[in-house]
């Protein structure tokens, strides 16, 4: 049967009406993503580049867009990486809400001040980076300008803030720019500002790059020294001043590195720099407790082993159970050990140090406080009567018959001792005439290669058993 033409022509056309609609839909289909697309990748960009707090540039942009950057600016083009001093401060005291408004307030300063001829740039928290043209004849201006502009008052929401930064400055050099290597040496330039008290602007200099290289190198020892037991004891004797008799030992960390060997200030500092410090800690506290009853098997005539350890494990409330726990499984008397540890040069550690003096003192452990009088709680430690001794420094023993100062200082410590009645030990005594001047301050007990250097564990044995005998 035969359809009419006239059905079929309706019917084609409707067929032809009914394509032209779905290439229509699938065009404004296409369109409409394609523009959701455009627009989400316009949002991922701006997510990507911009520092949603601060509306500065994150450095992911200057580093994608590095010759750009460089270009736009000129020729001559220096890095000052700018870190805010002592931040987390401004979080406790104000609120992280505050907190974040002075980021922004300080960026907004930034950029006026590095603008037109620069740009500022958010490396992340309350670290900042401008790029710059450097400065002809090595002149500071804009450092010093940077340094003064950021002290001026903040005023958010009524509370006025004072900060300072530190500043490490870069100069990249034209012939060869490359952005992380310009990035990684203004951060050198700024902690060597940081190390010189903050509120300072650093110029990178060579040298910074063979100290973070030998950091590395340090920090690759201590790793592969805990791994490979390259680490070991010495025990330095305490004797009574007046009759030069044994009294205590001191255990001493060293570390053989390549044929060289390591002393205890370079180790701890890098091991604290590093997060190490609770290793090298642990190692100290079961190696000496071992050594401790291997001496008194042998017969040295001790009273008691001081152990040293860093100032940062006040912080680490799990410390003392560890040694507690140490001195228990080796059936020793908490107290015949002295711990020893540095006085904090943080005034906001105070409150964590008497916590932890007096936890120690509780679980029946002496404590004593090195190199007494270079820190910040000397005086106020005596006054809470939370010592048991203290240990003066040597440079206050250093050539002390010749120096008056020096024996003033101790005639006073002295006197101080003497009031809360606390013990006193004098370390680094080395030369006759000093020794013949401190043993008449009254001081119980004191070392120093006058008397005896630090030895190994056979030596000690085989010197003061013999002694005995």
């Amino acid at each position: 049967m035969m359809i009419p033409p006239t059905i079929a022509t309706i019917l084609s056309q409707t067929i032809l009406w009914v394509a032209i609609g779905i290439l229509l839909a699938a065009l404004i289909l296409h369109s409409g993503i394609m523009f959701f697309r455009n627009r989400t990748l316009k949002v991922y960009r701006r997510l990507l580049y911009e520092d949603e707090l601060t509306g500065l540039k994150r450095s992911i942009y200057l580093e994608q867009r590095f010759s750009d950057v460089l270009a736009e600016i000129g020729d001559d083009v220096s890095f000052y990486y700018i870190n805010i001093d002592n931040f987390k401060n401004y979080n406790d005291l104000f609120g992280h809400h505050i907190a974040n408004h002075l980021l922004r307030a300080f960026a907004d300063r930034l950029t006026e001040l590095a603008e037109p001829y620069g740009r500022a740039y958010r490396i992340h928290s309350d670290r900042f980076l401008v790029v710059y043209p450097t400065p002809e004849n090595d002149d500071e201006h804009f450092g010093r300008s940077l340094l003064k502009t950021v002290k001026a008052p903040f005023n958010i929401e009524g509370h006025e803030i004072k900060v300072t930064v530190s500043v490490g400055r870069y100069d990249i050099p034209p012939e060869k720019p490359r952005y992380h290597n310009s990035l990684f040496r203004s951060e050198l330039a700024l902690q060597e500002a940081k190390s010189r008290g903050k509120d300072q602007l650093a110029s990178y200099a060579n040298r910074l790059t063979r100290q973070s290289k030998d950091s590395f190198e340090m920090f690759r020892s201590i790793k592969e020294g805990l791994r490979n037991e390259h680490f070991y004891l010495e025990f330095q004797p305490i004797v009574s001043v007046v009759e030069k008799e044994l009294k205590g030992l001191e255990s001493l960390i060293r570390m053989h590195d390549k044929h060289r060997l390591r002393f205890p200030l370079d180790i701890i500092s890098y091991a604290e720099r590093y997060n190490m410090i609770e290793e090298i800690d642990r190692y100290v506290v079961k190696r000496s407790l071992e050594a401790f009853n291997k001496f008194k098997r042998a017969g040295v005539p001790f009273e008691f082993l001081s152990l040293n350890i860093s100032v940062k494990e006040i912080h680490n409330p799990a410390f003392i159970d560890f040694l507690s726990e140490e001195t228990a499984k080796h059936d020793i008397d908490p107290g015949a050990l002295v711990i020893e540890f540095t006085e904090t040069t943080d005034p906001q550690g105070l409150e964590a140090e008497t916590r932890f003096i007096e936890r120690l003192r509780s679980e029946g452990f002496k404590v004593a406080i090195d190199d007494f009088g270079t820190g910040y709680s000397s005086l106020m430690r005596l006054s809470q009567n939370t010592l048991d001794r203290i240990k003066v420094d040597k440079v206050f023993i250093h050539d002390i018959a010749r120096t008056k100062r020096n024996r003033s200082l101790l005639e006073s410590i002295m006197k101080m001792a003497e009031t809360f009645r606390l013990e006193v030990i004098v370390e680094g005594v080395e030369k006759e005439r000093d020794y013949e001047v401190i043993k008449n301050f009254g001081i119980q007990y004191a070392q120093g290669y006058y008397f005896h250097k630090p030895m190994r564990m056979g030596e000690i044995i085989d010197t003061f058993t013999n002694k005995k005998r």
